[in-house]
């Protein structure tokens, strides 16, 4: 085990444990003093070797109408782990911001509808051991995000997960969950618009009261609408004239006017509920009139959903569909068109977001900006950008994915004050007309430059772990501009995002380039309003490569700029600089900004901003976390090598509170991080085992705005099954044959096996010591199959009676039985992945299913048959990626359709391709029962074929 000794600024237990030295005696731990604090020892945690999500992960939330109609937030289990703990943070008024180019506007809006998690499904809400996230930083250019979600396979109201609140909050931007109606042709039914729309007897919608309960209990700020479900048939007109009547009952098949009317209502009683606690934003799809009918514009065939027939407000806004900007509508100057009807309605024109699909090609997107402005580059609306997550999808390394953010949201020379108008067809970037905001409005400050993902985890400057994690609520509010440099003769120097190094948490900002002797250049780094007081410190951690002298570079409210030197020059260790700014006390501060100087002449030279803190005087941190427990666990079906733990404590009251860390304590007295958090909760994911105790004590220290941990909390402790002594499980590539045919044998007991030990009746050989012995039946009958597992600890035995079935009929290869056959299955995404398709002998078709898991088809073979295996097909023999394969499933066989039992239990296939035998049994009806569609999140089964063999 790899050690680190780190001095705590707080004082910190370590429990007394035993240590064995070298001469074998055990010694007591002690916890040695230096300075007043104590020495904690850390074990560096290692890389996980497990990262997909255990079964007893908390999610996410998703719903489909009915469901969310019969939520109760006190009987979910995963409910409280979805509750953001940070609340939304005020921003500088626009108004008082300054434009870092001429083209900025203050009252253009940007949302943002974005893919946070890659599906609606299987989101830890807190993240999970895998480094892989969308940490979307650029948070100062938006003023609101819809967080994008919703499938007719898994649930169509989708609040966003905790992780991202938080990070939106801590940067001052609201976010929305999605209500998302799909079109009929991906799934979507009418009956969830008309369970959504429905009303009690009191003449209220039930559904209202549970969309707010969800955003107060949860924490966000509102809801988006988008409703898409149309009809099979063209209109609402067709409809009526097919039946020779119009019915306005919602519980009709067809979209119509009373859908509408009812949609109306809702939002306005949503509305009168919520006042502007929460918003609503409404989505240009569905006409007044009930028809699926995008207008791309505000028209009298939407207005309803943002003013009534008596002028009074719907909706809070809308987003106006993409097809302003195409060639076919281009000459109707639609937004201009949308920006006057605003006017004449009493709208704020800014209410109105002009949307552009920028899912495929990102900034790659042509648009027509000379339709997005007047003439004077002024906005006509606000922008609306859908799916702007393409700079992370799109992405290869974590530099890339910060490139092309840069990019897209800044202009290409990654600079604000460059940004200006181009030509139609062109990107601009959006800090073209979005002015960088800022959440950066009160003391006490502390950014460690987080995005919320990492390769390893460092505590003070010293890495802890290894272990690759994500956790957008750890994310910090980074820099407001990117990047704003002033450089001295000859220097020049580019930013990166460094993850092999950091001062607290995943990363630092490093600055890299060419650096002459003695020249400055300064970095513009953060957007603020902040007030001065007698008793500010601030303090810059860094580290550089060459002996650099950092100053302060403040600009004060009334414009003046003050130039503040360090207590000392920054070295190559992790350096803190206090900066002296009593002089200033009771201004205010508008921006931050650093001036380098190198004392050396390089061209690769490195700093790193570790921490910038702008707080009162550091205090002692004695709190304790009380009463932590283990409120599940789950231990992997293989080996019980593997733990799905979750924690959950009393949450601290404390001032300067920042998150808590949780530690393994090890048996030499030293601990492993595991996880950090803000949440009153903690899902560990997939933890080792790591001795033979078969118990793993933890516990969870509060750590304040500096970084200065308290008191450790009582342990809590996991007790793992007793796995000393070894599984036995075999397979066999054939079980039913003819007389003189073999089987090869194959050991697949617990890794901890040291020998094994067959016994065969009927066969060639009676026992054998090897892994894969091949032994061959002479004689027809039913024979037995033992297999003992042993190790030092003890020894194992699994034996299948009637395992190996020898017959006349089983001459030559077995008969494939399903091709064809008749299927069903518990469900399937549409018509062309029907279960039918599975057995079809093609490998470009597959029967697939989202949702809930399990997921299940049945095969009919017509008649009772005698069967032995079952072949299937998965994600990549069809060409899609392994991690989509399927992980674990059950084989189950009846002879009715009614009584089924089970003949094989797979957990940890990975294989594109399978092929599971059984002992011979007669049956009919075949089912596969998927339980663990992939071998991540994704809870989509994919199954190209399953083929069932045996006898004619």
């Amino acid at each position: 085990m790899k050690h680190i000794h780190f001095k705590s600024a707080a004082v910190l237990t370590l429990l007394a444990a035993l240590m064995i030295g070298a001469s074998g005696c055990e010694t007591k731990g002690a916890t040695q003093q230096k300075d007043g604090a104590q020495q904690v020892v850390y074990s560096e945690t290692e890389e996980a070797k497990l990262n997909r999500g255990m079964d007893n992960q908390p999610q996410s939330s998703y719903w489909f109408p009915e469901d969310l109609l019969k939520w109760d937030f006190e009987k979910d289990e995963d409910a409280k782990y979805n509750v953001s703990t940070t609340p939304l943070a005020k921003r500088v008024e626009k108004e008082q911001l300054t434009k870092s180019n001429a083209t900025q506007d203050a009252d253009m809006q940007v949302v943002a509808l974005s893919i946070m998690n890659a599906s609606t499904s299987g989101n830890a809400p807190r993240g999970i051991n895998t480094f892989d996230a969308n940490v979307f930083s650029s948070w100062q250019y938006i003023d609101k995000m819809v967080y994008w979600g919703g499938s007719s396979g898994e649930g169509i109201i989708v609040p966003p997960s905790a992780d991202v609140i938080d990070a939106a909050h801590k940067n001052g931007v609201p976010i929305l969950g999605t209500v998302f109606f799909p079109q009929t042709a991906h799934g979507g039914k009418i009956e969830w618009l008309s369970q959504f729309l429905e009303k009690d007897k009191a003449g209220h919608f039930p559904i209202v009261d549970k969309l707010i309960e969800v955003a107060d209990q949860y924490g966000f700020d509102g809801w988006f609408i988008n409703q898409e479900t149309d009809n099979e048939v063209t209109s609402f007109d067709e409809a009526a004239a097919n039946k020779e009547e119009t019915k306005e009952d919602t519980a009709t098949n067809e979209l119509n006017k009373k859908h509408a009317t009812l949609m109306q209502e809702l939002i306005k009683e949503y509305k009168e509920k919520v006042g502007e606690k929460q918003e609503l934003m409404w989505y240009d799809s569905m006409t007044e009139e009930g028809k699926m009918d995008w207008q791309n514009a505000l028209t009298d065939k939407n207005d309803a959903f943002m003013v009534d027939g008596d002028m009074n407000p719907v909706a809070d806004d809308m987003f106006l569909n993409f097809w302003w900007n195409t060639d076919e509508l281009a000459k109707d100057k639609l937004l201009e068109k949308s920006a006057a009807k605003a006017k004449e309605l009493n709208i704020d024109p800014y209410d109105l977001f002009a949307g552009i699909d920028v899912q495929a090609d990102g900034y790659m997107t042509p648009t027509r900006w000379s339709l997005f402005t007047d003439k004077n580059n002024k906005p006509l609306t606000s922008l609306g950008l859908y799916v702007p997550d393409w700079t992370y999808f799109s992405g290869g390394t974590p530099d890339d994915i910060q490139a092309r953010e840069n990019t897209f949201w800044v202009n290409g020379q990654a600079d604000p004050t460059l940004s200006v108008p181009v030509a139609d067809g062109q990107w601009p970037g959006v800090s073209t007309y979005a002015l960088e905001q800022t959440a950066v409005t009160q003391t006490p400050f502390v950014t460690n430059f987080n995005l919320g993902n990492g390769y390893n985890y460092f505590i003070d400057g010293k890495k802890v772990s290894g272990l690759d994690w994500n956790n957008r609520s750890l994310q910090d509010v980074l820099p407001t501009y990117r990047w704003i440099f002033e450089h001295g003769k000859g220097n020049q120097l580019d930013v990166l995002m460094d993850y092999a190094e950091a001062y607290q948490g995943g990363n630092s900002l490093k600055l890299r380039g060419t650096m002459n002797e003695n020249t400055a250049s300064k970095i513009k780094l953060y957007g603020t309003d902040l007030q001065l007081t007698k008793d500010t410190v601030f303090t810059t951690t860094a580290k550089a490569s060459e002996k650099t002298d950092l100053k302060l570079i403040l600009t004060m409210v009334d414009g003046t700029e003050e130039t503040i030197k360090g207590d000392k020059k920054v070295g190559s260790d992790w350096t803190k600089v206090t900066f002296d700014v009593d002089k200033l006390t009771d201004q205010k501060v508008k921006s931050i900004a650093y001036s380098l100087a190198s004392e050396k002449t390089s061209d690769v030279y490195e700093f790193n901003f570790g921490q910038l803190a702008i707080t009162t005087k550091e205090a002692k941190n004695t709190e304790t976390v009380k009463n932590v427990a283990i409120e599940d666990a789950l231990f992997d079906e293989e080996e019980s090598n593997y733990a799905g733990i979750r924690l959950t404590w009393d949450a601290v009251d404390m001032a300067n509170f920042s998150h808590y860390n949780i530690y393994r304590l090890n048996q030499d007295g030293s601990r492993s991080f595991v996880g950090a958090t803000p949440a009153a909760n903690h899902y560990i994911n997939a933890l080792e085992r790591n001795d033979d105790t078969n118990k793993t004590d933890f516990i969870v220290v509060p750590v304040d705005i500096w970084g200065n941990q308290g008191q450790d909390s009582k342990k809590v402790t996991l007790k793992w099954p007793n796995n000393a002594i070894p599984k036995a499980s075999f397979t066999a590539s054939r079980t039913l044959i003819a007389p003189g045919d073999q089987v090869t044998f194959t050991n697949t007991s617990s890794a901890n096996t040291e020998s094994v030990k067959w016994e065969f009746t009927g066969g060639d050989i009676a026992d054998s010591t090897e892994d894969a012995p091949v032994v061959t039946y002479a004689k027809a009958g039913v024979y037995a199959v033992k297999l003992t597992a042993k190790n030092k600890a003890g020894e194992t035995p699994v034996e299948v009676t009637e395992f190996i079935t020898v017959s006349d009929a089983a001459k030559g290869d077995l008969a494939l039985l399903s091709a064809g056959a008749k299927t069903e299955a518990s469900g399937f995404t549409n018509d062309s992945e029907a279960p039918e398709f599975a057995v079809d002998g093609k490998l470009d078709t597959k029967w697939c299913a989202t949702g809930t898991p399990p997921h299940e088809i049945t095969i009919d073979l017509g008649k009772v048959k005698t069967i032995s295996e079952v072949h299937l097909a998965h994600a990549e023999a069809g060409g899609e990626a392994p991690d989509m394969n399927t992980k674990a499933y059950s084989i189950l066989v009846s002879e009715d359709g009614k009584d089924y039992k089970q003949v094989t239990r797979v957990i940890s296939n990975t294989a594109g391709e399978s092929v599971d035998t059984f002992p011979a049994v007669n049956a009919r009806y075949v089912k596969l029962s998927v339980d663990k569609p992939t071998q991540g999140s994704d809870t989509a089964v994919r199954i190209y074929e399953m083929a069932v063999y045996g006898l004619k």
